[in-house]
């Protein structure tokens, strides 16, 4: 791409230095530097993808819940350049490697509870859902049935009990919120990337959240304390998690990215040991909330 181009569409002066970022699920990355500062442009799926990022940026960046966009001169935050959708964000200042020590969960918690409660109320477009558990059983079955692997073969059981549990979707969730589509900065995290947004059940993302920041060798009280100050944060926003329906969607969060993943390379062995230890951290969740 000619950067040339995005000072025309852009108020950002003239622009010194471009370099990719760490690419995230969604979307692709780039810092700009500028003689007006830092951004980061991003290049988007679609329009509609660019539209839901617009409307929720725009209030979430007021709350300090995620980063603020640039504002184009066509009166949009996206613009459309050689056939491809772009944002530009505000680059974060500060940012530090995540710290499982520095993060204060409980206000972590809270700031989960009022993405939700905003995006509930927003006008947003679900995006598909790439992950979707009938999805991925679909495309890997053969491959798990046809293995002689006893812990491969019962992901059809997980796979089964998952499926049983009663689907929610009556609230708008981030779809994707791991420690990657989050920006640290002391003690405060940034959502990032919604590329994945749609209607689903809160406590997926609670899961999403929680089984990427405590490490896999955490025992079962930190795992407590944790979901313990997480819940607390929550409640302290006038929301309700439970603890049954939060054990529910870490068994489908795990279970979706242990099938994700054979997908992507088959069965191998450092595959079959990721899954053991997975399994093993969703006894220590059940053991936790159930």
């Amino acid at each position: 791409m000619d950067h040339r181009i995005i000072e025309e569409f852009y108020d950002i002066g003239r622009i010194q230095r471009v370099e990719v970022m760490k690419q995230g699920t969604s979307s692709e990355a780039k810092c700009i530097d500028s003689s007006a500062g830092q951004f980061v442009l991003r290049k988007l799926r679609d329009e509609q993808q660019a539209v839901n990022e617009e409307r929720l940026h725009h209030v979430l960046s007021l709350q300090n819940i995620s980063p603020a966009m640039v504002i184009a001169r066509n009166g949009l935050s996206y613009v459309h350049l050689n056939n491809e959708i772009y944002n530009l964000q505000y680059y974060v200042e500060e940012t530090v490697p995540y710290d499982q020590a520095a993060i204060h969960f409980v206000e972590f918690g809270n700031m989960l509870a009022r993405f939700h409660h905003t995006a509930h109320k927003l006008e947003i477009v679900d995006q598909p859902d790439r992950f979707a558990l009938s999805l991925l059983w679909l495309q890997v079955c053969d491959e798990v049935r046809g293995s002689s692997l006893a812990i491969v073969g019962s992901l059809e059981g997980h796979v089964e009990q998952c499926t049983e549990y009663v689907v929610r979707n009556d609230s708008m969730i981030h779809g994707d919120l791991g420690v990657w589509n989050m920006l640290f900065m002391k003690q405060k995290a940034l959502l990032i990337d919604f590329g994945e947004v749609r209607r689903g059940d809160p406590h997926f993302d609670v899961a999403a959240a929680l089984t990427s920041m405590i490490p896999a060798t955490a025992g079962a009280n930190e795992c407590f304390l944790m979901l313990e100050e997480v819940m607390k944060g929550y409640a302290e926003a006038g929301a309700l998690l439970t603890r049954e329906r939060l054990y529910e969607q870490i068994h489908l969060w795990m279970l979706r990215g242990w099938l994700a993943l054979i997908r992507e390379r088959g069965v191998t062995s450092p595959m079959v040991q990721y899954i053991e230890r997975g399994m093993r951290r969703v006894a220590v969740f059940k053991e936790i909330l159930l």
